[in-house]
Parts: C-alpha cells; sequence; structure tokens
C-alpha cells in the first residue's frame, strides 16, 4: 500500500462525531520503540501491549490523531504496510488471548496495574480482532480505564485503531467505527 492510499484509507473528521479535531499525517517514526512495560503473563504483550513491537519497520506508515479537548478522549488510527503478507498476526493475537484475559503490568516508572481483556465479538469482520481492554491502576484502584483495540489485516497492510476511557462509552460504539475503518480501508485498496 503506498502512502496515499493509506492516507485515503485513514478516517477522516467526517467518519467521527461533531466536536473531533485531529488528522492524519505520514508517521515520521513508525517503529514501535523498546518495551517499557512488563507483562505478567509476559507473553500476552501481543494482546495487551503493541502487537507490532516484534515486525521490521513498515514500509509505509500514516498515524491519524483524533482528539476532543473536553473531556479530553482520543483516537489513535495506524496504518503500516510491508512488502509481505501479515495476516498471521490476527491469529497469533487470538491464539494468545485465552490465556490472556487477567494480566497484570509494571511500567518504567514502577507503577503496577492490572488488565482484564475480552474479544469485542464483530459480526463481518474479516481477517482482525477487536478487544475491550479494563485497565485498573494501582495508584487509583478505584478508577477502570478502558481501552478499545483493533487489529485489521490485508495482506501487508495492518490497521490498529485504538481509543482510551469514554471515547467509546459501549462496544457498540467502537464497532461502529471500527467497520467505517475497515470499509475506508478495503475501499482505498481497489
Amino acid at each position: 500500500m503506498t502512502v496515499a492510499q493509506a492516507t485515503k484509507a485513514a478516517l477522516t473528521l467526517a467518519d467521527l462525531p461533531k466536536g473531533w479535531d485531529g488528522g492524519v499525517a505520514v508517521d515520521p517514526s513508525p517503529s514501535p520503540g523498546a518495551a517499557t512495560t512488563q507483562y505478567d503473563p509476559a507473553d500476552c504483550q501481543i494482546v495487551v501491549g503493541n502487537p507490532l513491537r516484534s515486525l521490521d519497520a513498515p514500509s509505509t506508515s500514516v498515524r491519524g490523531q483524533y482528539f476532543v479537548r473536553e473531556p479530553l478522549e482520543g483516537i489513535t488510527e495506524l496504518i503500516y504496510s510491508w512488502p509481505t503478507t501479515q495476516q498471521p498476526l490476527v491469529q497469533r493475537i487470538a491464539t494468545a488471548l485465552p490465556h490472556c484475559t487477567t494480566v497484570k503490568g509494571t511500567t518504567s516508572l514502577r507503577t503496577g496495574f492490572s488488565m482484564t481483556v475480552k474479544e469485542v465479538q464483530m459480526p463481518g469482520l474479516k481477517d482482525g480482532i477487536a478487544l475491550r481492554t479494563e485497565m485498573v491502576d494501582a495508584d487509583t484502584p478505584d478508577r477502570i480505564f478502558v481501552l478499545h483495540s483493533a487489529t485489521v489485516v490485508r495482506g501487508g497492510t495492518v490497521l490498529r485503531i485504538f481509543g482510551v476511557s469514554d471515547t467509546f462509552p459501549t462496544d457498540a460504539a467502537f464497532a461502529q467505527l471500527l467497520t467505517k475503518a475497515v470499509a475506508r480501508l478495503d475501499a482505498s485498496r481497489h
């Protein structure tokens, strides 16, 4: 996928509710960087962390950042492309998920947290997986942070989309946005 195709595939502000801001640009540093969080079980990184971490740098990388200022909410969309198929990525996440439904972690700042993860059922989602993660930070045990995320693969192209907390008040709201993102991705490939 070219940069022009990936940019065309990315969500636009028209795809989001009124009041959102942001946009799309070529990602200047698509490398996922070094892991700064330790997970237990460790092999759950692919489910609760960045599943692209083990891959080489993509040949195409576009990042969409969308946000609302009050209350602060955000969505990140990544469209990365490699010259070789990335089809096994979704299967690796799905295979790891059954033993990664409860994960503990420690950040580089030594802050502890625990997470519960479940798959969000997306009828008709082909070559993809959507997840809902509820995280409780040891410093604020009375607050639950909710993260919706999805990984969708089309040949050598990977769409990653994620949003935190109140961005998606329901799984259905996330599924609706993901459906738009996947439709844009599929349309840009033709």
